[in-house]
């Protein structure tokens, strides 16, 4: 700031002790006047709307607002497009979604105006579709670069990515943002929960695994622009509908005022945050800063009066000068001033939210199990894809990452779980996990269906994994028009035997052996014989098929050779250790399939547990978990019953637990290789207490870190993370892999993505691998959060695990394909003798 004194001929009769007493007037403001920032001389504020799509509103409501918020933006560019630069308004789209449903309603004409605004700087629009979670797979990434078609990609040409609010962003992100040329990532990191790897306001260079790297913006939380002037949060509520009339958007005159009082009280405020920053070791000339509205800061619409603020504030030559402009404009200006200093850091960047997920354990395995029916319509076992169907593929990728998006409910989600409100939001959020798992179920049907119509009459079954298949087929046996107990292979003669299985009938019970422990209803019997029919399937080919023939023929299936495994138990009958041929430490160890819950202590509990987790001192906090966490083991039931075929060994135990109706648990042993199959049923008994829920998969290799995949890229935790990322828990694609000098472990979850290392940890900063790296354990609850996520997930729910042993697994590209190929089921088509009506193939059953 400067002043300006000027010493001039006295007037209207004013003596010289006039002139020196306004001298000291002016000595006394400058003696008065804030100190200016010693490093800081511009400050770039970026304007945009966090999008939610939920929280605030219905998610379809939150399309809608985002959509008119680009059209308010464009109006207030085209009328300011022809003032001075400085007071031209400029808005950024932080997310392309909203960008796509405004393109698709525009007129040609108000297309031209935005394209037009985009070449002009004043709008921006980032790369990504929408701030997500780190659970997307890399097909799921492929979408979210390509979400824009290209014509549009190409005239926008997006140079950053913006993920605000969520704590982490996965490598395999970043790896599709170089392919597609962006340079940039700037995040606006919420604390709530977690919070930013590094200080805040951080620039650095993250270099990724091929050696390229991407320019990083740790900036403030996303809206907190706003407080860089103002002291007191205008907003009320928090989070008013935007349908609620007695609630509004800031006008001129309510924030960011523009009179020359209210513009020195501003600067006053920004230089005492500016001092702060300086003061922790900011030393760039310039600063950037986001900026929502103050309606409800997230889902907010453009403050149009932004840009007069800014013109106002350099008029009057108060510094700092502002700049109003586009995210790519300030990282440009960062990289200018840092890119050369910045230092550079590897590594996942995990995330401290990934722990919501685990609200929702049917949903998130309904979204599993829909990439794993895309990713098996599109193996060429089934022919190639035409345009149609990539079309319809695509639609549904992009449902499913949706899904994967950061918002997952209501505010009150947890608070008024019962609200009309949170029930409406949370059924269009879950509507993205079960629409494209029904239809990505058909459209795999149709695709096998139109494979195989023109074959020969018979059973086929298609592998359409990148791996061999080995393991058992089941049918529903209402399927087969006569009585039917082996099936043949035309081309060698073998013959394979049906093994019958109890299972659902729509009737009514005759007897209570008709009913099961499991059966919620006791309506319909769930023990009615021979429903199921199951044959093994041994060492089919990747996308490859098989013929058989049914039979009457009655066949016992002879042992196919090799060594069963030596498997101990324990006192209750439960295997605690298995060793197949050739391998020098058993598959898995004491403890494998156990339930472990842990409850939190005292009056509402998720406050109790922000207590431990905002609890920095060691000691304190260790001693707060120890008060207020309790960790609940459960017990076996019965004893294990031991069911055995040819081809595997099959152990089955009921156990009791106090958060659970009931809980079993099988595990299936092959007996031809190191393989073993866990699958845990439970019924939780609805609460809303905080609690997680944890299934235990240990294995003998104490002393090594565990590789994961996250969408698609391996990394190692705790030695390949950035710095201050989340250890308690990681998402991951499915799969963990130990190489150790006996071997290689590759352990699967089918259905619970969310993973830690000797747990669980719960609100505890782990920073260094825990003693038990072999120790697995799955996370298939957790409803610690107080927002946003579900707070009760009541009811059965079903978890399976895969376990292998390798002599080796080199590359994370084989162990991917080996994890798909043990969670992906064959395929099976029962052609008739006649041949199919030509229309019902083209009209019904072509994709």
């Amino acid at each position: 700031m400067k002043f300006h004194l000027r010493l001039c001929r006295p007037r209207c009769g004013f003596g010289f002790a006039a002139v020196i007493g306004c001298f000291l007037v002016h000595l006394s403001l400058l003696s008065a006047a804030p100190a200016l920032p010693e490093h800081v001389r511009q400050i770039d504020l970026i304007h945009f709307s966090h999008t939610d799509y939920g929280f605030t509103d219905h998610p379809a409501v939150c399309r809608d607002l985002q959509v008119r918020y680009l059209d308010v933006a464009l109006d207030t560019i085209k009328a300011t497009r022809t003032l001075p630069p400085e007071a031209r308004f400029r808005w950024t789209a932080e997310t392309t979604i909203a960008v796509l449903d405004w393109w698709q309603r525009a007129t040609p004409e108000r297309r031209q105006d935005f394209l037009e605004a985009v070449r002009q700087g004043q709008l921006e629009i980032t790369a990504l579709p929408f701030n997500n979670t780190p659970f997307l797979n890399a097909h799921q990434w492929q979408t979210m670069i390509h979400w824009l078609p290209e014509e549009l990609w190409n005239q926008f040409k997006p140079q950053t990515a913006v993920q605000n609010d969520v704590n982490g962003f996965p490598r395999a992100g970043a790896k599709v943002l170089l392919d597609r040329g962006v340079r940039y990532l700037f995040t606006g990191i919420n604390s709530d929960s977690g919070g930013p790897p590094l200080p805040r306001l951080t620039t650095f260079w993250w270099k990724q695994p091929d050696g390229r790297r991407l320019f990083v913006y740790l900036s403030l939380p996303y809206g907190d622009g706003f407080f860089f002037f103002e002291t007191v949060e205008w907003r009320r509520g928090p989070l008013p509908r935007a349908a609620d009339g007695t609630y509004r958007p800031p006008r001129a005159g309510d924030i960011l005022k523009t009179d020359e009082a209210s513009l020195r009280k501003a600067h006053e405020r920004c230089l005492s945050r500016l001092r702060e920053f300086e003061k922790n070791g900011y030393r760039l000339p310039v600063l950037a800063v986001s900026m929502t509205s103050m309606w409800r800061y997230d889902n907010d619409p453009p403050f149009p009066p932004l840009s007069d603020f800014v013109a106002a504030w350099n008029r009057l030559g108060l510094q700092p000068s502002l700049r109003i402009t586009t995210v790519t404009e300030a990282m440009r200006d960062l990289e200018k001033a840092a890119g050369a200093t910045a230092p550079e850091y590897t590594g996942e960047w995990t995330d401290w939210w990934a722990n919501g997920t685990a609200c929702a354990p049917r949903e998130v395995a309904a979204s599993r199990f829909a990439k794993r029916y895309l990713a098996a319509a599109e193996s060429p076992v089934f022919g190639p894809l035409d345009a149609p169907t990539r079309r319809r593929m695509t639609e549904l990728w992009q449902d499913l990452s949706l899904f994967d998006e950061h918002t997952w409910g209501s505010g009150m989600s947890v608070g008024q779980p019962y609200s009309l409100d949170a029930q409406g939001q949370w059924n269009e959020k879950a509507r993205f996990a079960w629409r494209p798992m029904a239809l990505a179920e058909w459209l795999l049907g149709q695709r096998a269906r139109t494979r195989l119509a023109n074959e020969a009459q018979g059973l086929w079954v298609a592998n359409p994994a990148s791996a061999p298949f080995s393991g058992w087929a089941t049918i529903i046996t209402s399927c087969l028009r006569e009585e039917t107990h082996s099936i043949a292979d035309p081309t060698t003669g073998a013959r394979f035997k049906l093994y019958y299985e109890p299972g659902p009938l729509w009737g009514r019970p005759s007897k209570p052996e008709d009913l099961s422990y499991e059966d919620v209803s006791a309506t319909f019997p769930d023990r009615s014989p021979n429903r199921f029919a199951k044959f093994w399937v041994d060492n089919l080919p990747p996308h490859s098929l098989k013929h058989y023939l049914p039979s009457r023929d009655k066949t016992e299936d002879a042992p196919l050779g090799g060594a069963p495994p030596l498997v101990v138990t324990n006192e209750m009958g439960w295997p605690i250790a298995a060793t197949w041929p050739g391998m020098s430490k058993p598959l898995f160890t004491n403890g494998f399939g156990d339930f472990l819950s842990v409850q939190v202590k005292g009056l509402a509990p998720r406050w109790v547990a922000q207590d431990i987790w905002h609890t920095q001192d060691p000691a304190r906090k260790a001693q707060l978990q120890k008060e207020k966490l309790e960790f609940i083991s459960a017990v076996p039931h019965n004893p294990a019953h031991m069911e055995t075929t040819p081809h595997t060994i099959l152990y089955t135990q009921r156990f009791n637990h106090p958060r659970l109706r009931w809980g079993t648990r099988k595990l299936e042993l092959w007996k031809r290789e190191p393989r073993a199959r866990l699958t845990v049923r439970i019924h939780r008994i609805s609460s809303f207490d905080a609690e997680l829920l944890c299934i235990v998969n240990p294995v003998p290799c104490n002393g090594t870190l565990p590789r994961f995949s996250s969408g698609g890229m391996g990394f190692t935790p705790f030695t390949d993370q950035l710095p201050g990322t989340c250890r308690d828990y990681f998402a991951i694609d499915g799969w963990a892999r130990f190489n150790t000098p006996e071997g290689s472990w590759l352990w699967v979850t089918r259905d619970a993505p969310l993973v830690t290392v000797d747990g669980p940890h719960p609100k505890s900063h782990i920073s260094a691998p825990p003693p038990q790296t072999g120790r697995m354990l799955a996370i298939v609850y957790d409803n610690f959060w107080y927002t946003n996520f579900q707070g009760d997930s009541p009811g059965v729910m079903e978890f399976q695990f895969d376990l292998v042993w390798r002599p080796r697994l080199e590359t994370d590209a084989e162990s991917e394909a080996l994890a798909t190929a043990l969670v992906t089921e064959p395929i099976l088509v029962i052609n008739p003798s006649q041949p199919e009506n030509a229309a019902m193939l083209q009209r019904l059953f072509k994709p």
